[in-house]
């Protein structure tokens, strides 16, 4: 019995042993299979960071070259619409002058004088001669007569055009008509008026030659530390030479223009010529540095820059690779085919790849957080396999097996899953379901992926739009701005009229516009126009609008005839059936009589000398761009000095209180803020609306542009 006893502790000894071996053999094997998953999981997570960085880095490249290519290309056209208004301005005067010479018998002679050292500073008409010509020869006072018709359009052309320092006309017999500001400047130190060789300037020489439009290397301006550039377009009658008409303009909206693309401190720009120099440069120093007589890039030890510049002066356009002093990055150029130009954006390569960088560190930071919490569940198993030895003796084989079935089977599955994550393949698939660590491990897994490629996904769409709307709004805010005069006095030697104006979009742009303007040297025109609608459609909408009102107003229209052209332009092609309200007047500024027709617009205030302000209900005409055979009345007003004329748009008393008591703003509150100062000027007189606006709205938000203009009449 004992021996059989003894027998069966051996058996029993020798059983647990089994089992203690067996349990103590399933412990290492899994031990082992945990290090494994550790490390493969390690070695996916480089994959994957390898992976998304890899096209990451790929894609931001591609989107920043196209943005870079659209924002040269905007650039370039906007720089190369203000050549084309410049030259536009210069082929109207070589026209004229054609038709003069062609028609001699449809004009009189008109008078033109000899430089006044008084007028210097002002724009004035005068006429210059070459040595070689004889201002008494009878042929020569004829020809200088008839010239004479073009001196009316010259002033108004040259005072139009904001940076253009003076206009011309030079004739193959050898005088010069023209208008500028530097009449002191045409006389030497003994106070005698110097010859002109019209002939013999680059302007002359190359419109003669070529037989077009030609326009002269940059200079530096001999009067002012600017710079300049001229442009020559040949006046041809009966197939034969008779003059050449041109014009030179300061270049500081180039400058302007350059200075403003913001790229941030990784990005640049530049202006090449048609010779490969830089003439305008974000760049304070180094290769792309705007320098006098800088060197041709074509011929720089840099291939890539040569090969661009090149392209550039080609007329070429398109985004290459390209290491600036030693900085990697990316240039896009586009022409300017006005003056055979090219505008260049360069941005580092350290720029485009930094969001690339962002996005890999903060995927690592996830990396490491799964890595940290399937370092836990292994850790957390292990422990739990030791607390559970001592009393799994008599159940080991079972709780290897069910370790087997429920732990390392789909470990080790889920480890083939991960390392299967390589190159472009982020998906991660499971179609287990046990309920466990190893659950939540491979749910963990596949929630990672999903933000990953959804993280990957909203960087996209973000980046583009962002940077789409961002360049869109700021251009159209910027050329809007520019579309309406904005310097004040706007005529600093006009003394017989004071006017001020202003426009505040509700958005970054609007459709509400202002516009004035001497229509000659004794008509003021005015234009207060409302369009329907907010935002881009409606500021495209008013460029369109002011645009066909100043073309029909500089071409000598009445208030009525202007209003029933521009209806008529704008019903043609009218499509989205938008509409716009407008207030025209031309004023005569040596009698006061002032001359105007309304299309739908609000009541203008008019405030007669000693009085106040007061609206005057004149008649209405039907809105423009909704009936084409609309028509249009005029009214006539005796403005006299001391009067004042007030305009706005609908923005002004329909403003509104936010949620408070009170309505709208309303036309009597305009008029008690307008009577407020009875001595007040017009810029003052704006000042005071704009005020009692803000003390009643408050806080509000503003749903639409507040327009106004205001002129005082002095009289002669």
């Amino acid at each position: 019995m004992l021996n059989n006893m003894t027998l069966g502790r051996k058996i029993l000894y020798a059983m647990i042993l089994l089992v203690i071996g067996m349990l103590m053999a399933a412990g290492m094997i899994f031990a082992f299979s945990m290090n494994n998953i550790s490390e493969t999981l390690v070695v996916s997570n480089q994959n994957v960071s390898e992976a998304i960085g890899e096209q990451s880095s790929a894609y931001l490249a591609e989107q920043s070259q196209i943005r870079l290519r659209e924002l040269a290309g905007e650039k370039a056209d906007v720089a190369d619409g203000i050549f084309s208004d410049f030259e536009r301005a210069v082929r109207v005067v070589a026209a004229v002058s054609e038709q003069i010479y062609d028609e001699p018998q449809n004009y009189t002679a008109k008078p033109v004088p000899l430089p006044d050292p008084d007028n210097d500073g002002k724009l004035s008409l005068q006429v210059l001669y070459s040595a070689q010509t004889d201002p008494n020869d009878p042929k020569i006072i004829k020809e200088l007569g008839l010239i004479g018709n073009i001196q009316d359009l010259l002033m108004a052309v040259n005072d139009s055009q904001e940076n253009m320092a003076s206009i011309y006309v030079a004739t193959e017999t050898g005088f010069l008509v023209q208008a500028d500001y530097i009449s002191a400047k045409k006389f030497d130190e003994e106070g005698k008026l110097m010859p002109l060789e019209a002939k013999e300037r680059p302007w002359y020489k190359g419109a003669s030659e070529t037989g077009m439009p030609y326009f002269t290397p940059v200079t530096k301006d001999a009067h002012t530390p600017r710079l300049g550039i001229m442009c020559g377009v040949p006046v041809m009658s009966g197939g034969r030479l008779k003059a050449v008409a041109g014009a030179g303009m300061y270049l500081d909206d180039m400058e302007k223009l350059i200075q403003s693309i913001d790229l941030g401190e990784s990005g640049n720009a530049c202006i090449l010529n048609r010779s490969g120099q830089v003439l305008f440069s974000t760049y304070g120093e180094g290769t792309l540095a705007a320098v006098a007589d800088g060197e041709d890039l074509r011929l720089s030890e840099n291939k890539d820059l040569a090969g661009m510049a090149a392209s550039a002066v080609g007329g070429g356009s398109g985004v290459i690779p390209l290491s600036v002093d030693g900085v990697p990055g990316y240039a896009a150029y586009a022409p300017m085919k006005t003056v055979g130009w090219s505008m260049v954006v360069i941005l580092s390569k350290e720029a485009v790849e930094s969001p690339t960088n962002r996005m890999l560190a903060n995927l690592g930071q996830m990396t490491d957080r799964a890595y940290r919490d399937t370092a836990g569940y292994i850790r957390r198993a292990n422990i739990l396999l030791a607390c559970l030895f001592p009393a799994a003796v008599a159940v080991a084989i079972l709780i290897s097996m069910a370790l087997s079935r429920h732990i390392v089977k789909p470990i080790r599955l889920l480890t083939k899953e991960v390392g299967a994550m390589k190159g472009d393949n982020l998906d991660f698939h499971w179609d287990l379901s046990t309920d466990d660590e190893t659950q939540l491990l491979a749910d963990s897994f596949a929630s990672l992926t999903q933000r990953m490629k959804q993280y990957i996904s909203d960087i996209e769409t973000i980046t583009a739009e962002r940077e789409r709307i961002s360049t869109e709004l700021s251009l159209a805010t910027r050329i809007q701005s520019a579309m309406l005069p904005s310097i004040f006095p706007p005529f600093p030697h006009r003394s017989e009229f004071d006017i001020y104006a202003i426009m505040e979009p509700a958005r970054e742009v609007g459709g509400d516009f202002y516009d004035f303007f001497l229509t000659d040297e004794n008509h003021l025109c005015m234009v207060m126009a409302d369009v329907s609608g907010k935002g881009i459609p409606a500021a495209l909408f008013m460029m369109v609008s002011k645009i066909i009102l100043q073309s029909c107003a500089m071409l000598g229209k009445t208030p009525a005839e202007i209003l029933t052209k521009t209806n008529e332009a704008l019903c043609s092609n009218n499509t989205e059936e938008m509409f716009v309200t407008a207030w025209v007047g031309i004023l005569d500024l040596s009698t006061g009589r002032l001359v105007a027709a309304n299309a739908g617009h609000e009541y203008p205030a008019v405030k007669e000398p000693g009085g106040s302000f007061e609206l005057l209900k004149d008649k209405h005409g039907f809105v423009m761009g909704s009936f084409s055979d609309s028509k249009y009345t005029e009214y006539e007003l005796n403005i006299k000095p001391g009067s004042a004329l007030f305009l706005y748009t609908d923005g002004v008393p329909e403003a509104m209180r936010d949620g408070s008591p009170g309505g709208m703003f309303g036309t009597g509150r305009m008029l008690e803020a307008l009577n407020r100062d009875p001595g007040a000027g017009s810029e003052q007189c704006l000042q005071n609306v704009r005020e009692a606006l803000k003390d009643f709205t408050k806080d509000a938000v503003r749903f639409d542009d507040v327009t106004m203009l205001c002129i005082g009449y002095k009289g002669k």
